[in-house]
């Protein structure tokens, strides 16, 4: 069994002879970029060095996938919020938010045209060219409620679901066609798995989630011809059933998500992504990122990965130590 075999099998809840060790979340770290020579911010701006580090992760890092892009700032930036890139390689770049009184100057952006979308583009035809049938190809996006909260402040989101619900209600329709025109060009480059970030919809509550952000993800799901992997970040307990309602083959959780009552949602309905915390992933000893591994495949994780996403600096020994604790059994 390969590990795009492998992946896809524990994605559609089907046997497996281990869990693969894919991460469907950032994974570029600083030593990775010196010793391939792809580095940020290049890397987060051009195709080929793009594809060069996710396929160097695979590579160097040893992890069973490659991702792109390596930011969440892409459809903000196509859509006109100023990007600032970081100097340091291990300073993701940041986007913008426009006020509530600017946010009339947001543009609908031409995936094939507009800021950096057509690069991600390339990026993904590159790693499918590079990948074959052997090591999967997982593109990340954002869910219309992610390109909402990337393009307006979350100060003026916060105002307008108490004062002006109609206003946020048509600007997720508009996030919504914005999300499914971008991740039509995407599977047309046949990557093998969609990574739908979300990493403010926890902030919402059930209730507030609900209204505003569940039915537009569900609806990009609809859509979708691939597998998908939802993430949100944090705390998800709450919003579990709703996720798992929205269709997608996989549910990426974070550390402190309840995974004895993640189990019992998703059971038989989507496979559970995680939950390494990326803090020990970073900063732990051998022996805790062992532990913290055992306890995801004990806890029922389909796939064994980072709750959130590996931060640059984590060291590629603790990076490996996480792999071979996957692949091959923990010391421990």
């Amino acid at each position: 069994m390969n590990q795009k075999e492998r992946l896809l099998k524990a994605l559609a809840l089907q046997p497996v002879d281990r869990p693969p060790a894919a991460v469907p979340t950032q994974n570029a770290i600083e030593e990775v970029m010196e010793k391939s020579g792809y580095k940020w911010p290049e890397a987060l701006r051009k195709a080929s060095a793009m594809a060069g580090l996710a396929w160097a992760c695979h590579e160097i890092g040893g992890i069973e996938s490659v991702r792109v892009p390596f930011d969440i700032t892409i459809e903000a930036e196509a859509m006109g919020c100023e990007t600032r890139f970081g100097e340091e390689a291990t300073a993701p770049p940041m986007s913008m938010p426009k006020s509530r009184e600017t946010y009339h100057t947001i543009r609908i952006p031409d995936p094939l045209r507009d800021g950096r979308m057509p690069e991600v583009l390339e990026a993904i035809t590159l790693l499918r060219e590079k990948a074959g049938d052997e090591v999967p190809v997982i593109a990340a996006l954002g869910t219309p409620f992610e390109l909402l909260s990337t393009t307006l402040s979350f100060e003026d989101i916060t105002m307008a679901l108490y004062k002006d619900p109609d206003f946020l209600l048509r600007q997720m329709e508009i996030m919504t066609g914005i999300a499914k025109s971008y991740a039509a060009e995407i599977e047309k480059r046949n990557p093998d798995v969609l990574m739908l970030v979300d990493g403010t919809s926890q902030a919402l509550g059930p209730s507030y989630y609900t209204r505003f952000s569940f039915p537009y993800t569900r609806e990009m799901v609809q859509a979708l011809q691939k597998p998908a992997v939802l993430h949100i970040c944090g705390n998800a307990t709450p919003l579990l059933d709703q996720m798992v309602a929205t269709g997608v083959k996989g549910l990426s959780i974070d550390k402190p998500v309840d995974t004895e009552k993640a189990r019992r949602t998703a059971a038989g309905k989507a496979a559970l992504v995680g939950n390494i915390s990326p803090h020990t992933l970073c900063l732990g000893s051998k022996q805790e990122i062992e532990a913290e591994t055992m306890e995801a495949l004990r806890s029922g994780m389909q796939v064994v990965a980072p709750g959130c996403g590996i931060l640059p600096q984590t060291s590629l020994e603790n990076l490996q130590t996480y792999i071979r604790c996957v692949t091959e059994g923990c010391a421990g």
